[in-house]
Protein backbone atom coordinates (compact mmCIF):
# COMPACT_ATOMS: atom_id res chain seq x y z
CA UNK A 1 0.00 0.00 0.00
CA UNK A 2 1.29 3.40 -1.35
CA UNK A 3 1.37 6.53 1.94
CA UNK A 4 0.03 9.56 0.84
CA UNK A 5 3.48 12.15 0.75
CA UNK A 6 1.17 14.33 2.08
CA UNK A 7 -0.90 12.23 4.98
CA UNK A 8 1.58 13.59 8.14
CA UNK A 9 1.43 17.38 6.73
CA UNK A 10 -2.16 17.94 8.55
CA UNK A 11 -4.92 19.69 7.23
CA UNK A 12 -5.04 19.85 3.31
CA UNK A 13 -6.37 22.74 0.97
CA UNK A 14 -6.52 22.63 -2.47
CA UNK A 15 -5.47 26.05 -4.42
CA UNK A 16 -9.07 25.77 -6.62
CA UNK A 17 -10.92 26.36 -2.79
CA UNK A 18 -11.70 29.56 -1.72
CA UNK A 19 -8.94 30.62 0.07
CA UNK A 20 -5.81 33.15 0.11
CA UNK A 21 -2.50 32.39 1.26
CA UNK A 22 0.49 34.17 2.47
CA UNK A 23 1.45 37.17 4.23
CA UNK A 24 1.10 39.85 2.37
CA UNK A 25 -2.03 39.05 0.56
CA UNK A 26 -3.91 37.55 3.81
CA UNK A 27 -2.94 40.91 5.49
CA UNK A 28 -4.30 42.93 2.06
CA UNK A 29 -7.54 41.31 2.25
CA UNK A 30 -8.06 41.80 5.59
CA UNK A 31 -7.64 45.30 5.27
CA UNK A 32 -9.65 45.75 2.24
CA UNK A 33 -12.39 43.16 2.70
CA UNK A 34 -12.28 41.61 5.66
CA UNK A 35 -15.67 40.53 5.32
CA UNK A 36 -15.71 38.47 2.82
CA UNK A 37 -13.28 36.16 5.22
CA UNK A 38 -15.00 32.72 6.89
CA UNK A 39 -11.98 32.26 9.16
CA UNK A 40 -8.21 32.39 9.46
CA UNK A 41 -5.88 29.90 9.89
CA UNK A 42 -2.32 30.50 11.35
CA UNK A 43 -0.01 27.53 11.44
CA UNK A 44 1.40 26.93 15.45
CA UNK A 45 4.88 27.97 16.13
CA UNK A 46 5.09 31.01 13.77
CA UNK A 47 6.29 34.10 15.87
CA UNK A 48 6.96 36.27 13.30
CA UNK A 49 5.86 39.76 13.37
CA UNK A 50 3.57 40.06 10.83
CA UNK A 51 1.85 36.96 11.62
CA UNK A 52 1.24 38.58 15.29
CA UNK A 53 -0.07 41.70 13.06
CA UNK A 54 -2.57 39.64 10.80
CA UNK A 55 -3.50 37.93 14.26
CA UNK A 56 -4.33 41.34 15.96
CA UNK A 57 -6.10 42.82 13.05
CA UNK A 58 -8.19 39.91 12.47
CA UNK A 59 -9.45 40.19 15.96
CA UNK A 60 -10.11 43.90 15.39
CA UNK A 61 -11.87 42.89 12.26
CA UNK A 62 -14.21 40.14 14.31
CA UNK A 63 -12.24 37.49 11.73
CA UNK A 64 -12.32 34.16 13.74
CA UNK A 65 -8.54 32.63 13.84
CA UNK A 66 -7.92 29.39 14.21
CA UNK A 67 -4.36 27.58 15.00
CA UNK A 68 -3.37 24.76 13.55
CA UNK A 69 -0.36 22.21 14.04
CA UNK A 70 0.56 21.72 10.27
CA UNK A 71 -1.17 22.26 7.45
CA UNK A 72 -0.24 22.38 3.29
CA UNK A 73 -2.07 23.41 0.35
CA UNK A 74 -2.22 20.88 -2.91
CA UNK A 75 -1.57 22.48 -6.04
CA UNK A 76 -3.92 20.99 -9.34
CA UNK A 77 -0.97 22.39 -11.30
CA UNK A 78 1.38 20.46 -9.42
CA UNK A 79 3.04 24.45 -8.53
CA UNK A 80 4.16 24.79 -5.25
CA UNK A 81 2.44 26.98 -2.99
CA UNK A 82 4.34 28.62 -0.31
CA UNK A 83 1.71 30.23 2.65
CA UNK A 84 4.61 31.12 5.19
CA UNK A 85 2.56 29.88 7.85
CA UNK A 86 -1.26 31.28 7.31
CA UNK A 87 -4.07 30.72 4.84
CA UNK A 88 -7.27 32.67 4.48
CA UNK A 89 -10.50 30.95 3.77
CA UNK A 90 -13.20 33.28 2.30
CA UNK A 91 -16.62 33.03 1.17
CA UNK A 92 -17.31 32.14 -2.44
CA UNK A 93 -16.57 35.06 -4.92
CA UNK A 94 -20.42 36.62 -5.69
CA UNK A 95 -21.34 36.69 -9.09
CA UNK A 96 -24.86 38.21 -10.62
CA UNK A 97 -27.03 36.48 -13.17
CA UNK A 98 -26.71 38.16 -16.58
CA UNK A 99 -30.01 40.19 -16.76
CA UNK A 100 -28.51 41.78 -13.46
CA UNK A 101 -25.65 42.63 -14.80
CA UNK A 102 -27.93 44.45 -17.66
CA UNK A 103 -29.95 46.17 -15.88
CA UNK A 104 -27.04 47.58 -14.09
CA UNK A 105 -25.77 49.75 -17.18
CA UNK A 106 -29.22 51.19 -17.26
CA UNK A 107 -28.65 52.99 -13.61
CA UNK A 108 -25.27 53.57 -14.29
CA UNK A 109 -24.79 57.51 -13.78
CA UNK A 110 -21.49 57.23 -15.63
CA UNK A 111 -20.33 55.94 -19.36
CA UNK A 112 -20.18 51.83 -17.56
CA UNK A 113 -16.05 50.82 -18.45
CA UNK A 114 -17.00 46.96 -19.04
CA UNK A 115 -13.89 44.34 -19.14
CA UNK A 116 -14.86 40.68 -21.36
CA UNK A 117 -12.19 38.26 -20.80
CA UNK A 118 -12.54 35.56 -23.71
CA UNK A 119 -10.69 32.03 -22.51
CA UNK A 120 -8.03 33.50 -19.77
CA UNK A 121 -6.86 29.95 -18.89
CA UNK A 122 -3.74 30.95 -16.55
CA UNK A 123 -5.18 32.03 -12.84
CA UNK A 124 -2.52 34.06 -11.82
CA UNK A 125 -3.12 36.24 -15.40
CA UNK A 126 -6.60 36.42 -14.16
CA UNK A 127 -5.78 37.27 -11.08
CA UNK A 128 -3.63 40.14 -12.02
CA UNK A 129 -6.00 41.17 -14.55
CA UNK A 130 -8.85 41.30 -11.94
CA UNK A 131 -6.97 43.52 -9.97
CA UNK A 132 -6.18 45.79 -12.51
CA UNK A 133 -9.75 46.53 -13.13
CA UNK A 134 -10.45 46.78 -9.83
CA UNK A 135 -8.17 49.54 -9.83
CA UNK A 136 -9.20 51.37 -12.89
CA UNK A 137 -13.00 51.16 -11.53
CA UNK A 138 -14.42 48.95 -14.17
CA UNK A 139 -18.17 48.51 -13.43
CA UNK A 140 -18.37 45.28 -14.81
CA UNK A 141 -16.25 41.93 -15.05
CA UNK A 142 -17.73 39.52 -18.23
CA UNK A 143 -16.23 35.84 -18.46
CA UNK A 144 -17.74 33.03 -19.79
CA UNK A 145 -18.38 29.82 -17.79
CA UNK A 146 -16.24 27.46 -19.88
CA UNK A 147 -12.78 27.98 -20.96
CA UNK A 148 -11.70 30.68 -18.31
CA UNK A 149 -9.77 29.45 -15.22
CA UNK A 150 -11.96 28.80 -11.91
CA UNK A 151 -12.59 31.98 -9.47
CA UNK A 152 -10.39 29.68 -6.90
CA UNK A 153 -7.60 30.19 -4.31
CA UNK A 154 -4.65 31.38 -6.51
CA UNK A 155 -6.71 33.81 -8.63
CA UNK A 156 -8.08 35.43 -4.82
CA UNK A 157 -4.87 35.59 -4.06
CA UNK A 158 -3.17 37.14 -6.75
CA UNK A 159 -6.50 39.65 -7.07
CA UNK A 160 -5.56 40.39 -3.02
CA UNK A 161 -9.01 41.32 -2.24
CA UNK A 162 -9.98 42.73 -6.08
CA UNK A 163 -12.84 40.27 -6.35
CA UNK A 164 -14.97 41.64 -3.45
CA UNK A 165 -15.18 45.29 -5.32
CA UNK A 166 -16.45 44.34 -8.70
CA UNK A 167 -19.61 43.06 -10.31
CA UNK A 168 -18.65 39.54 -12.23
CA UNK A 169 -21.16 37.75 -14.23
CA UNK A 170 -20.15 34.38 -15.87
CA UNK A 171 -22.31 34.11 -19.45
CA UNK A 172 -22.65 30.71 -21.23
CA UNK A 173 -22.29 32.59 -24.57
CA UNK A 174 -19.24 35.20 -24.83
CA UNK A 175 -19.99 36.01 -28.18
CA UNK A 176 -24.09 36.44 -27.58
CA UNK A 177 -23.45 38.67 -24.57
CA UNK A 178 -21.39 40.96 -26.63
CA UNK A 179 -23.89 41.40 -29.23
CA UNK A 180 -26.60 41.93 -26.23
CA UNK A 181 -24.28 45.15 -24.82
CA UNK A 182 -24.13 46.71 -28.45
CA UNK A 183 -28.33 46.88 -27.82
CA UNK A 184 -27.07 49.10 -24.61
CA UNK A 185 -25.30 51.66 -26.69
CA UNK A 186 -21.52 50.23 -25.70
CA UNK A 187 -18.79 49.88 -27.80
CA UNK A 188 -16.68 46.56 -27.95
CA UNK A 189 -12.96 47.36 -28.46
CA UNK A 190 -11.30 44.14 -29.01
CA UNK A 191 -7.71 44.28 -28.34
CA UNK A 192 -5.27 42.20 -30.51
CA UNK A 193 -1.68 41.97 -31.33
CA UNK A 194 -1.52 43.38 -35.12
CA UNK A 195 -3.60 45.52 -37.33
CA UNK A 196 -6.01 47.54 -34.36
CA UNK A 197 -5.58 51.32 -33.90
CA UNK A 198 -3.32 52.53 -31.69
CA UNK A 199 -5.11 52.85 -27.99
CA UNK A 200 -3.66 55.96 -28.02
CA UNK A 201 -5.48 57.46 -30.91
CA UNK A 202 -9.28 55.99 -30.33
CA UNK A 203 -11.73 57.63 -28.39
CA UNK A 204 -12.38 55.72 -25.25
CA UNK A 205 -14.56 58.11 -23.28
CA UNK A 206 -17.73 56.62 -23.86
CA UNK A 207 -19.50 53.85 -22.74
CA UNK A 208 -16.69 51.28 -23.64
CA UNK A 209 -16.26 47.19 -23.39
CA UNK A 210 -12.54 46.17 -23.73
CA UNK A 211 -11.91 42.56 -24.62
CA UNK A 212 -9.16 40.36 -23.88
CA UNK A 213 -8.38 37.32 -25.67
CA UNK A 214 -6.58 34.24 -24.10
CA UNK A 215 -2.69 34.25 -23.83
CA UNK A 216 -1.61 32.73 -26.58
CA UNK A 217 -4.64 32.48 -29.63
CA UNK A 218 -5.45 35.81 -28.09
CA UNK A 219 -9.79 36.51 -28.94
CA UNK A 220 -11.70 34.04 -30.61
CA UNK A 221 -13.06 34.24 -34.43
CA UNK A 222 -16.53 34.41 -33.26
CA UNK A 223 -15.88 36.63 -30.00
CA UNK A 224 -14.02 38.88 -32.71
CA UNK A 225 -16.84 39.53 -35.27
CA UNK A 226 -18.80 40.95 -32.12
CA UNK A 227 -15.88 43.99 -31.63
CA UNK A 228 -16.74 47.36 -33.09
CA UNK A 229 -12.99 48.19 -33.35
CA UNK A 230 -9.54 46.52 -33.07
CA UNK A 231 -7.29 47.89 -31.18
CA UNK A 232 -3.56 47.58 -30.18
CA UNK A 233 -0.46 48.59 -27.88
CA UNK A 234 2.08 49.89 -30.00
CA UNK A 235 5.38 48.06 -29.26
CA UNK A 236 8.77 49.99 -29.26
CA UNK A 237 10.83 47.27 -28.51
CA UNK A 238 11.95 43.88 -30.14
CA UNK A 239 9.25 41.94 -28.53
CA UNK A 240 6.00 42.00 -30.27
CA UNK A 241 3.26 41.14 -27.92
CA UNK A 242 2.34 41.37 -24.10
CA UNK A 243 1.31 38.98 -20.87
CA UNK A 244 -2.38 39.34 -21.19
CA UNK A 245 -2.55 41.07 -17.86
CA UNK A 246 -0.13 43.36 -18.58
CA UNK A 247 -2.06 44.51 -21.64
CA UNK A 248 -5.29 44.55 -19.80
CA UNK A 249 -3.65 47.41 -16.74
CA UNK A 250 -2.23 49.27 -19.84
CA UNK A 251 -5.41 49.24 -21.90
CA UNK A 252 -7.58 50.08 -18.60
CA UNK A 253 -5.70 52.78 -17.63
CA UNK A 254 -5.77 54.48 -21.33
CA UNK A 255 -9.49 54.83 -20.91
CA UNK A 256 -8.85 56.20 -17.19
CA UNK A 257 -6.22 58.02 -18.43
CA UNK A 258 -8.88 59.84 -21.31
CA UNK A 259 -11.79 59.98 -19.28
CA UNK A 260 -9.97 61.86 -16.29
CA UNK A 261 -8.16 64.12 -18.45
CA UNK A 262 -11.50 65.46 -20.52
Amino acid sequence: MIKDKNAAKGKRFNDSEFITWGIHPVMELLQQSPKTIAEIYILKGKKQLKIQDIIDLAKEKGVRVKFEDDFYIASESGSKCNHQGVIAKTMAVATVDEQTFLASLEASATPPLLLALDSIQDPHNLGAILRSAAAAGVTGVIIPKDRAAPLGGTVQKIAAGALAHLQITLVTNLSNFLQMLQHYNIWNYGTVKDGGQSIYSVDLTGPVCIVIGNEEKGIRPLVAKQCDFKISIPMQGKLDSLNASVAAGITLFEVVRQRTSV
